[in-house]
């Protein structure tokens, strides 16, 4: 086992390619009081960087030095390559179960290049599939407002994967917003999916001649047909619901009755 050496706080600094961006302020403080009384029970894994140190896995126990105003901690000191440095980096954060997928999507994207694009390489790195590593970085090639959801754990990865098949910005912003209002199975995204992808089949007929109330440069509402009352309304104002196959009998009578009563 590698040696424990207590190094003073002010002489180690976070790394460059630092992959915890998201970090939950009051779980360190409560972290910070735990080592206060109970001590620190795993030392963290410092570099040797000129006459300091840099953090090279720790980072969590690290600040809560920090911010408890505890000066000195315990560090395995280790000589490593920045490769080496990344790779213990990569396996240490990706082992813990509250790194969100943005993060490692970020951190995964700049193993990738460091690796010059070997995916298979990556993933043994990293002690994950060839499909993990590429689902990180399609995560990676997402706009912000899909990678801010997603960090925020308002949608769930599966959903953002297949919205972001999507290349229609208009029509995937809004199906984001409406799987994080609603939030939707994957099923049903692939479903929405799947639909998109049928009306962009070659083939489709375009016309250069505008619809009636076309305003140019608006976007225009993507329309959803209610199974209720049978009309067409913007996306965004519908509501996704979960009839079970056995259940869609009553359903339908249920509307054919609703539909032949007058409404006021």
């Amino acid at each position: 086992m590698s040696d424990v050496k207590k190094i003073f706080t002010n002489e180690i600094s976070l790394p460059v390619n630092n992959m915890r961006e998201h970090i939950d302020r009051d779980a360190i403080f409560d972290l910070a009081a735990d080592i206060k009384k109970n001590g620190l029970i795993s030392p963290i894994t410092v570099r040797p960087v000129g006459d300091k140190y840099e953090l090279v896995a720790g980072q969590r126990r690290f600040l809560a030095h920090q911010y408890g105003g505890i000066i000195e901690i315990d560090c395995i000191v280790k000589k490593l390559t920045d490769e080496q440095a990344f790779a213990v980096m990569t396996s240490e954060n990706l082992a813990r179960v509250d790194v969100n997928p943005v993060d490692e999507s970020k951190h995964v994207g700049r193993l990738v290049e460091l690796k010059n694009g070997d995916l298979k390489e990556v993933a043994r790195i990293v002690g994950r599939s060839e499909k993990w590593v590429k689902d990180r970085l399609a995560i990676a090639s997402m706009p912000d407002y899909m990678q801010d959801v997603l960090a925020a754990k308002q949608m769930k990865l599966g959903v953002a994967l297949e919205l972001i098949e999507i290349t229609d910005e208009r029509i995937r912003r809004m199906w984001c917003e409406i799987a994080v209002r609603d939030g939707v199975s994957v099923a049903q995204a692939n479903y929405w999916v799947h639909g998109w992808r049928m009306n962009n089949l070659p083939g489709e007929v375009h016309s250069d001649i505008p619809p009636d109330g076309y305003i140019p440069d608006a976007a225009a509402p993507v329309l959803f047909e209610c199974q209720l009352d049978g009309k067409k309304y913007d996306a965004r104002l519908v509501r996704t619901i979960m009839i079970a196959d056995e259940n869609l009998p009553i359903f339908y009578e249920f509307v054919k009755v609703w539909r032949a009563t007058p409404q006021e």
